[in-house]
């Protein structure tokens, strides 16, 4: 008999295969939001779907007690993790995140703050409000970054070089932000830093981290390739992450998937954000293959209520490498697309994230909303993943309304890696 009953809240990337698990397991799967099975496929994965909106906090409670749902699951989506945990709290359902890693990894000026007290760098900030009073304004040296305190995936963030540009950034950012606290920082030049953790009864493991080298894609910089560690280095090191093992501690987490999202320069690590879920795209696919660690797997596991075990965090020898390879689309609407069947039958690459299909329109925008495919290559050594790489590019296209190839294809600078 099917004793467990999971809610999932939202369809993300992760719920395909948060259900097929939770399925394996023997766990009765129900998936809840206000799309059609038509449009979100992962409905018609489950045992039964809802078409109630996860915003209707009150008709999700009743009917989780109407149905007996004994546990809820929501994967990596912003405001489905907020419902799930308020929730879990009411009904009484367990929910892996601590209060004040909750609150970490959405408030980026209290993580910061949290970072210093236990010696983590964080890059200068200069205290602005709406009324932009002169001495405020005279004490910033340009660059700065412009942000919303709570937003993710770059939403609401700009560079300015100037006082004119800052203050159009400022109301920019107010509009991404829902607590309206704005973050005005130096601006650190360097490669984009993802240190990837599980937090497992209070320790802190190491999965991955990665180095995304950015490079100038249209005038601006962006994401460009991904390589990625499974051991400490110079860059990430014992000494370091003893730091991220007292910030754990002082967070109070006790389980479940995190990332600390940092900039290097001159290989020193700049703290800059903390997500305290599941990633948004898939990364735990890649450490799979490389060290057999399945981090999703896990987190079923804690919405479940079941303890995961300590074996699941005996990693396996790489046998090869991998690059992350992110393909940007050009702005316009998508009419065409071919050799992204051929991408997906590949079986030296996984498609990590894959946002569009034909009929759908690229925005005019710098931030995540415009990348197409990000699709991890491996290899043996680089210059294999290189020409891997290359023929990726040959076959895979996306065409517009007049048939112009609408993404970004670029070729990794291997002697840089």
């Amino acid at each position: 008999m099917k004793t467990k009953k999971l809610l999932f809240l939202g369809v993300d990337t992760s719920t395909g295969e948060a259900i097929e698990y939770a399925k394996s397991k023997n766990v009765y799967t129900i998936v809840t939001d206000f799309y059609s099975p038509e449009i979100k496929k992962e409905k018609k994965a489950a045992d039964e779907y809802w078409m109630i909106d996860v915003a209707d906090f009150e008709a999700l409670k009743k009917k989780c007690i109407e149905e007996g749902v004994t546990n809820i699951y929501a994967g990596n989506h912003e405001f489905c993790l907020e419902q799930c945990k308020r929730l879990c709290k009411e009904l009484g359902f367990p929910f892996y995140a601590s209060d004040d890693g909750w609150k970490a990894a959405r408030d980026k000026v209290f993580y910061k703050e949290k970072c210093q007290k236990v010696g983590l760098l964080t890059p200068k900030q200069y205290y602005l409000d709406e009324n932009f009073s002169d001495k405020d304004l005279e004490k910033i040296k340009y660059p700065v970054i412009v942000k919303p305190s709570d937003s993710s995936a770059r939403k609401g963030l700009s560079i300015v070089a100037n006082q004119d540009e800052l203050l159009v950034a400022y109301k920019k950012a107010l509009e991404y932000s829902e607590n309206k606290k704005i973050i005005v920082e130096d601006y650190v030049d360097g490669d984009d830093i993802y240190i990837g953790c599980y937090v497992h009864n209070k320790k802190l493991i190491l999965l991955h981290f990665t180095v995304d080298h950015l490079g100038m894609i249209n005038g601006q910089k962006r994401f460009g390739f991904c390589s990625n560690f499974s051991k400490f280095t110079n860059l990430v090191n014992e000494e370091l992450f003893s730091k991220y093992e007292k910030l754990i501690a002082d967070l109070k987490c006790e389980n479940g998937a995190c990332m600390f999202q940092c900039i290097s320069r001159d290989n020193v690590i700049y703290n800059m954000e903390f997500s305290y879920r599941l990633d948004g795209i898939k990364i735990w696919r890649r450490v799979e293959r490389l060290i057999g660690i399945n981090e999703l797997k896990m987190m079923v596991d804690l919405a479940l209520g079941e303890r995961v075990s300590d074996n699941a965090f005996i990693a396996k020898e790489p046998q090869e490498i991998s690059l992350g390879y992110v393909i940007w689309s050009l702005p316009g609407k998508i009419s065409k697309i071919v050799g992204k069947d051929e991408l997906y039958s590949r079986d030296d690459a996984i498609v990590i994230s894959d946002r569009f299909k034909e009929g759908d329109t690229v925005l005019n925008v710098l931030d995540m909303r415009a990348m197409a495919i990000l699709v991890e290559v491996f290899g043996k050594t680089y210059k294999d993943i290189k020409e891997k790489i290359i023929d990726i590019n040959k076959n895979l296209h996306y065409y517009d309304e007049n048939m112009n190839d609408m993404l970004i294809h670029r070729v990794p600078d291997i002697e840089k890696l």
